[in-house]
């Protein structure tokens, strides 16, 4: 038996009911900080012929949101249907998969009742009792009017209220077949059709992923996603804690705050790695403290999902020791988009805590950066436009996993300017600032543990 009591298999059960770092959140009680978006999702889906199209970085938690929304809107005799797009998807291909789903997912109570759920479309019929593949009916959606009336059945045969959750849309790479989307939810508001889409996708506005549709704008309502805020970051950390009952280090707390920069997946990587090894102290007074801080980070660097790893590992391994240190710099402070100079600030912070570590000029580091820009270290950087001198992560999310890696290392990235508390700080598209960090007087326990 581990920790208060909890076998091995128990334990492990029960993290994965309070984190999840593998799979979007779908439960209102699991998704922290982002209540005001689910309020204005709720009150747009009340607009008949209404969608929900989230956008947003990669990794700020668009499925997540997408998915609670559904469920919550979704009338309880079934539930959402859930469709990805894919590079090899077509608009065909994901409209056969939803109308194929729609049965399957539906919750119908009796056996009389699931016999007369049925869809009859181009001679194909089938029902809950009578499947059918995708296949068979890609080739029968010839038209935006085959697919309207398609879903028009496959919604009735679903539910009262029926949502699709239609996640990563910018994957479907062929610009034309996403467009036909826009003309799709014209004809199902054109139509009042019972079906209420969640789209989700990566990009600056959903204009630039559907298409300039001209009547687009009626059907969607658009919600743009920002990283998660400071009070999502903590609330996800305590209501772990919470659940097995371990006291929980408020620094450590705020630790994970700033080094997750607001991704919720790396918030739950680490604190599932920390429960675990809360387990393993076999402590009779289980914490979430520095020493499962540290112990929980390594290994969660290690399961870091190898995509974001990818081009971390392309500029530092078998690179001038010096690298490495250049590349947490630029992870460092609030603000996605930063000028060279406050980066070098940042690489003189970094060095003076690396002992026997060479250095390089203002000079050197400025010939790094502009190497940081290209394939062969990682395409980490890209310049801003308009603005010399002036940089951004080319996929924001791993600007979350070089402080990881610099934090595991010893160095601990500011956020630590002594400010006044913080209240709820919205943020913005130009900087992607969150305002002030972390509140005066915090902890920031820059001692590393022995063993680090």
């Amino acid at each position: 038996m581990g920790v208060s009591g909890y076998s091995k298999d128990d334990f492990g059960k029960k993290v994965a009911m309070v984190v999840n770092a593998a799979t979007p959140i779908r439960s209102v009680e699991h998704l922290k900080g982002r209540d005001q978006k689910l309020e204005e999702i709720q009150r747009a889906l009340y607009a008949a012929g209404r969608h929900i199209f989230v956008y947003g970085d990669r990794g700020v938690g668009k499925s997540s949101l997408a998915a609670t929304a559904a469920y919550q809107y979704q009338s309880s005799d079934a539930e959402p249907i859930f469709v990805s797009g894919s590079p090899d998807d077509t608009f065909q291909s994901i409209i056969a998969n939803i109308a194929v789903q729609a049965l399957g997912r539906s919750k119908v109570q009796s056996k009389n009742k699931r016999e007369t759920a049925s869809i009859s479309f181009r001679g194909l019929q089938w029902s809950s009792t009578n499947e059918i593949s995708a296949t068979d009916l890609i080739g029968q959606v010839k038209s935006i009017g085959d697919a309207s009336e398609l879903l028009k059945q496959a919604s009735a045969a679903h539910s009262d209220k029926p949502t699709v959750v239609l996640d990563e849309f910018d994957m479907i790479k062929n610009v034309d077949e996403r467009a036909k989307f826009a003309s799709l939810l014209k004809q199902l508001g054109d139509q009042s059709i019972n079906l209420k889409f969640f789209i989700t996708g990566v990009g600056p506005s959903c204009q630039e992923l559907l298409g300039a549709h001209p009547s687009t704008h009626r059907q969607l309502a658009t919600f743009e996603l920002m990283r998660l805020g400071f009070e999502g970051r903590r609330e996800i950390v305590q209501e772990a804690a919470s659940a097995f009952d371990f006291e929980l280090d408020d620094d450590v707390n705020w630790r994970i705050a700033l080094i997750s920069d607001g991704y919720p997946y790396y918030i739950h990587l680490i604190v599932e790695k920390m429960l675990w090894a809360a387990f393993d102290s076999n402590s009779d007074d289980p914490k979430l403290g520095w020493d499962e801080f540290h112990t929980g980070l390594r290994v969660a660097v290690e399961e870091t999902n190898a995509d974001l790893k990818k081009p971390y590992m392309k500029a530092v391994l078998y690179r001038p020791p010096e690298l490495e240190d250049i590349v947490w710099s630029t992870a460092d402070g609030d603000d996605l988009f930063r000028d060279s100079k406050s980066m070098f600030s940042s690489y003189e912070h970094v060095i003076s805590k690396r002992l026997d570590r060479p250095t390089v000029d203002r000079s050197k580091y400025g010939d790094y950066l502009r190497k940081l820009r290209t394939t062969v270290y990682g395409s980490i950087l890209k310049p801003i436009a308009g603005r010399s001198g002036w940089y951004e992560y080319s996929e924001k999310m791993l600007r979350g996993y070089v402080r990881m890696q610099a934090e595991a290392n010893g160095v601990t990235l500011n956020g630590e300017r002594a400010i006044p508390r913080q209240h709820m700080y919205i943020g913005n598209s130009r900087t992607g600032s969150y305002g002030p960090t972390i509140p005066k007087g915090v902890n920031q326990n820059r001692q590393v543990s022995e063993d680090t």
